[in-house]
């Protein structure tokens, strides 16, 4: 490693000491060979105008208890390059249609359009294989904040064909909505474009799949579940709590359901404004109406009677991790950053459902960063705990 990303990671590893209290001793070497005992202002500083910039978001909430409005985002060129800019719009585009089915491996990738949005979107569908159980639920997947088109985290890591092979589920993913979180933008951006996704979700893609899966042999059963990971994980508890009529189910992998407090708004902010876009595109400055009306936390009243599902990793870092960091010592500890924020999130979240009475289960795992490595590991649980009401 050289030495400007020996000080980056070294950098990370005290900020993380800073959060973590005593659990991670300022002298602590990472990967037994960064010594963070030296460590100087200027590391200090850099830690935290680094991890503002993640892709993901940051978990440095305490820079806002201290007085600040804002992470500092970095300068001109810092922003992370978007894997696939969003499709341009149509004008010619005035209806919601499926123009057409491919197959890719297991998953058939359905073109279809928005008329809200005026663009083509790319559907991952994986229909239930199962033929002597009857009529199948829809589950939708909501994707992390790169959403690559065609090319979801709940394909490339998930491995749901093997996954849910046996399980009577249609399984249904949007694609190509990075950092939007899928959510009705109320201005066009010069990165993210224009965006209509709540709108999408809930009014125009449920029929049209119910549609065509109904000329299927294994039917829709008229239920819809809706699960998410990351970005995806708040926007599925937020769909779930606006439009229960819609979904009887909801998992949330690793999510953080406040967008209004300081580690919400920055985190989210971080994800839009970190990669070039300007978040009051999507919900207009922070504050107002939208920005409440995406905190689910403030209004659980609309998950009672849902079947409510919600995980996390851990502190530890696990095998996983392990391989999927690698070296990257500075990646490694934001991914912790990242998930010591949601754990708090969800012990928040968690007792707001209690105070009102909404039954719900949460699983807090010992290790597992914030990563496709660990929200794999709380699939199938999610699955199983929401399927009876699918499937009932």
């Amino acid at each position: 490693m050289n030495t400007r990303l020996r000080r980056r990671a070294a950098a990370g590893a005290l900020a993380a000491a800073m959060l973590l209290g005593s659990s991670v001793p300022a002298s602590a070497q990472i990967g037994g060979g960064i010594d963070t005992s030296s460590l100087g202002l200027e590391e200090v500083e850099m830690i935290g105008s680094a991890v503002g910039s993640l892709p993901l978001g940051s978990t440095l909430g305490s820079l806002g208890s201290a007085g600040s409005t804002n992470i500092p985002l970095g300068g001109a060129g810092s922003y992370v390059e978007l894997p696939n800019p969003p499709r341009p719009p149509d004008e010619s585009i005035t209806s919601t249609d499926l123009r057409s089915i491919t197959q890719h491996g297991d998953y058939e990738h359905w073109l279809v359009t928005s008329a809200a949005m005026q663009r083509e979107i790319v559907l991952e569908v994986l229909p239930s294989r199962v033929r002597d159980a009857g009529p199948a639920p829809v589950l939708y997947l909501l994707d992390g904040v790169d959403s690559v088109e065609g090319n979801s985290g709940w394909r490339r890591a998930g491995n749901l064909p093997v996954r849910m092979a046996g399980e009577n589920v249609h399984l249904v993913t949007p694609t190509g909505g990075p950092s939007t979180y899928w959510s009705d933008w109320q201005s066009n951006d010069e990165v993210f474009g224009y965006n209509k996704w709540e709108t999408f979700l809930t009014k125009e893609l449920p029929g049209l799949v119910t549609r065509e899966l109904n000329s299927r042999e294994t039917k829709h059963n008229g239920k819809n579940g809706i699960a998410g990971a990351s970005m995806g994980a708040q926007a599925a508890m937020h769909l779930a709590a606006t439009h229960p009529e819609l979904y009887r189910g909801v998992m949330a992998l690793s999510g953080y359901y406040s967008t209004t407090d300081e580690l919400g708004y920055q985190s989210i902010r971080a994800s839009v404004d970190g990669r070039g876009g300007d978040s009051a595109n999507m919900w207009g400055r922070r504050g107002s109406d939208l920005w409440k009306y995406h905190d689910t936390i403030s209004h659980v009243e609309g998950l009672d009677g849902t079947a409510v599902y919600f995980a996390t990793g851990g502190l530890a870092i696990s095998e996983g991790d392990r391989r999927n960091y690698g070296d990257d010592y500075f990646s490694m500890l934001q991914g912790l950053l990242l998930e010591k924020g949601v754990i708090e999130g969800t012990k928040s979240f968690s007792r707001e459902l209690d105070r009102h009475g909404i039954a719900h289960h949460v699983d807090y795992g010992e290790e597992g960063l914030h990563g496709w490595q660990t929200f794999v590991d709380y699939i199938m649980p999610g699955w199983h705990h929401i399927e009876s009401a699918l499937q009932g």
